[in-house]
C-alpha cells in the first residue's frame, strides 16, 4: 500500500491511472472480466441480428400489403416507396445544409417545418451552420403503411421507411471551426431513423423522424392497406353508433337517471348508468381514449386538427406543452399504447355530464427543448409506463361523443 501512495505522489497522478489501468487487466484476465465483456458482445450480436429478422420479416409483410395498395395507386408500391425515400432523404440533407427555408417547406409538412425552423433560427443566433452530407446511398426498408378513411379530411396516408446512412454531420461556428456531434470522435456518422411519409397527392412528404429505438413501434404498429382495411377503427364507429341509438332520450336529464342507477364507486355507477345510456359504457370510454392517444402522438410532429376535435383548447395546450405556457418546450411522445382505463369519479349532474378517468399508458415519452432539441427530462429510448388522468365531457358529437375538457399530465422523471 505504502508503495501505491509513494508512486501516486511521485509521479504527480500518473501513477494512479497506472495502477488503476493493472487492476482493471488482472480483473480481466482473472476474475471472469473477458468472460463478461465476451458475453456482453455477443449478447449486442444477438439482438442486432434478431432486429434484423424482424425488420426484414415487417418488410416483406408490408410488401404484401403495398401490393394490394398499389392496385388503388402506384404510389404505395414498395419500389415507388423507396425510391421515393431515397431521394427525399438527400435532398433534405443538401437543402438543410444550404439553409434553404423555401426547398425545405416542399420537401416536409408545415407543422415539422415549425420545429425545424425554430432549430435554424437557433443556428442562426449563435452564428453556426449544420452540415450534412450524406456519403452514398442510403438504405431504405418499407416499413409501415396506413392508409385513410378518404371522406376524413383531416388525415393523410402515410408510409414508414427505415433508413439507414453514412453521413458527414458538423457544425460550423462563427471562427469556420468545425464542431462534431457529441460523443462522435469523427465527422463520419452512422444513422438508422424511421421516417414517415406523408401522401400529398401523387408525391410523398416527410412528416416525422424517430431515432433508433424511438421508432422501433413502427415494426409492431397496425398495417392498412385500404381505407376499409381498418378493422378495429371500423368496430369503433359501429360500437359508438349503437351507442348513440341507445342514449338518454331528448328532454330527459342524465342527472334523473343517474340518481336511480347510482351504486358504489365511479365505476360501477358508470356502469350502471351506461344501462340507461350506452355512451357512459367502458368501451365507449375505451374508444375515446385509444382515439385521442392516436391524434396525441400525430400532433407531436403533425397536425393537430384531429386531437382538437377531441379535446378542449386547454387540454391540447396541456397534452403537447405541459406546464409551459410560452410553448418553448414540447412532450414528445412515441408509440404510445393504452394499457387500461378506470373511472375515478362521475358528474351527472354537470352540463353537460362529466367522467374522470385515469389512464395507463405505456412507451416513450420526453420533454425536449424545442430550439435545440436537447432533452430535458425523461428519455428517448427509454420505455415507461405512466398515468393521465382526463377528465372528459359529453360534449362531442355522434361520431366523439366524449372530448377531453381537462388532463393532468405528470412531467416524465429525469
Amino acid at each position: 500500500m505504502r508503495l501505491v501512495i509513494l508512486l501516486v505522489v511521485t509521479t504527480h497522478g500518473f501513477g494512479l491511472i497506472l495502477v488503476a489501468a493493472v487492476a482493471a487487466w488482472w480483473w480481466y484476465k482473472n476474475r471472469g472480466g473477458e468472460q463478461q465483456v465476451k458475453s456482453w458482445l455477443a449478447a449486442r450480436q444477438r439482438q442486432g441480428r434478431a432486429h434484423k429478422r424482424e425488420t426484414k420479416k415487417r418488410e416483406r409483410k408490408v410488401s404484401l400489403a403495398a401490393a394490394e395498395a398499389e392496385d388503388q395507386n402506384p404510389i404505395f408500391g414498395p419500389s415507388a416507396v423507396r425510391e421515393a425515400a431515397a431521394e427525399l432523404f438527400t435532398d433534405i440533407q443538401l437543402a438543410w445544409s444550404a439553409d434553404n427555408r423555401v426547398k425545405l417547406r416542399g420537401l416536409i409538412t408545415p407543422e415539422l417545418a415549425v420545429e425545424w425552423e425554430r432549430r435554424l433560427d437557433d443556428f442562426d443566433r449563435k452564428g453556426w451552420s449544420n452540415k450534412v452530407e450524406p456519403i452514398g446511398t442510403p438504405t431504405v426498408e418499407y416499413v409501415g403503411l396506413e392508409r385513410k378513411n378518404s371522406h376524413n379530411a383531416s388525415s393523410a396516408d402515410r408510409v414508414v421507411v427505415r433508413v439507414e446512412a453514412k453521413l458527414r454531420d458538423y457544425v460550423v461556428d462563427r471562427q469556420g471551426r468545425h464542431i462534431k456531434k457529441d460523443g462522435s470522435f469523427t465527422e463520419t456518422t452512422r444513422m438508422r431513423e424511421y421516417w414517415t411519409l406523408e401522401r400529398r397527392g401523387s408525391h410523398w412528404v416527410l412528416a416525422s423522424i424517430e431515432a433508433g429505438a424511438e421508432g422501433d413501434h413502427a415494426l409492431k404498429d397496425k398495417v392498412v392497406q385500404t381505407e376499409w382495411a381498418d378493422d378495429q377503427a371500423l368496430r369503433d364507429e359501429a360500437m359508438v353508433e349503437g351507442a348513440n341509438a341507445e342514449k338518454t332520450p331528448t328532454g330527459m336529464n342524465v342527472a334523473d337517471l343517474a340518481d336511480l342507477q347510482f351504486t358504489g364507486d365511479a365505476q360501477a355507477a358508470a356502469m350502471d348508468l351506461s344501462l340507461a345510456d350506452a355512451r357512459f359504457a367502458p368501451d365507449i370510454l375505451e374508444i375515446a381514449a385509444r382515439r385521442a392517444v392516436s391524434a396525441w402522438a400525430v400532433a407531436v410532429d403533425g397536425p393537430n386538427a384531429e386531437l382538437r376535435k377531441l379535446a378542449s383548447p386547454e387540454a391540447v395546450s396541456d397534452l403537447l406543452h405541459p406546464g409551459d405556457p410560452s410553448e418553448k418546450t414540447r412532450l414528445v411522445v412515441r408509440g404510445i399504447s393504452v394499457q387500461r382505463i378506470r373511472v375515478v369519479g362521475l358528474d351527472a349532474a354537470a352540463t353537460p355530464p362529466t367522467m374522470t378517468i385515469d389512464v395507463d399508458l405505456r412507451g416513450r415519452r420526453y420533454i425536449e427543448e424545442r430550439d435545440t432539441t436537447r432533452v430535458l427530462l425523461g428519455s428517448p429510448t427509454r420505455l415507461v409506463g405512466f398515468t393521465e388522468r382526463w377528465t372528459l365531457s359529453l360534449s362531442g358529437n355522434d361520431a366523439q361523443p366524449w372530448r377531453i375538457a381537462t388532463v393532468q399530465t405528470p412531467l416524465p422523471t429525469a
